[in-house]
């Protein structure tokens, strides 16, 4: 059972962050079956990367520059023929264009609404008509043990130690940060082996 100092080590969150979450984590990896120290390791360095150190629940999409927004989404803004300028500072809309509402949140940033029923099926929440019980720390935490272990199926290659196809899994095939990533998983394998 993972508990807050480890938890601190392993990720880099702070104290107060850890402390927030050590409890529901321990919880929903116990549920959801991540107990070797490869899998908790390669599950707290994804939560590290996607969290920013249990920082951050919630998809930031919030932009400042049509620019930055055609960037980030070219199939809406630059091949979708919507508007970039009409969605900077605005991430309620973007979030509606986007994700119909259901934008990245949780610790492992939870997004689309068939992931919002699927988890708030296995958990036991309304996450697709209260998405905003994702923000709240048990929840935050439990869906993040869910989706990593049960909805991308990441404990086998987590297993073997496979960090690229871990990170494809919970990231997508462009695998944003991998070798952030890695060292992540690194470090709290090194921590979890101690």
């Amino acid at each position: 059972m993972i508990d807050t100092q480890t938890l601190i080590a392993c990720t880099g969150a702070s104290r107060a962050n850890a402390e927030r979450y050590t409890l529901y984590l321990a919880d929903g990896m116990n549920r959801f079956g991540i107990h070797s120290d490869n899998a908790v390791a390669a599950f707290l360095g994804q939560l590290a990367i996607e969290s920013d150190a249990l920082q951050k629940v919630e998809e930031d999409l919030y932009y400042t520059t049509p620019d930055r927004l055609r960037e980030i989404f070219p199939s809406l803004f630059v091949k979708g023929g919507y508007r970039a300028e009409d969605y900077i500072r605005n991430p309620r809309a973007l979030s509606q264009l986007r994700y119909k509402g259901f934008h990245g949140r949780g610790l492992i940033q939870l997004t689309w609404e068939g992931a919002y029923i699927a988890a708030g099926r296995a958990i036991g929440a309304d996450f697709r008509g209260n998405p905003d019980l994702l923000l709240q720390p048990q929840h935050a935490a439990s869906s993040a043990c869910w989706f990593f272990a049960e909805y991308k199926g990441c404990i086998g290659p987590a297993e073997r130690g496979d960090i690229y196809d871990v990170t494809g899994r919970v990231n997508g095939p462009k695998r944003l940060k991998l070798a952030e990533r890695k060292a992540a998983t690194a470090r709290a394998l090194k921590v979890l082996s101690a």
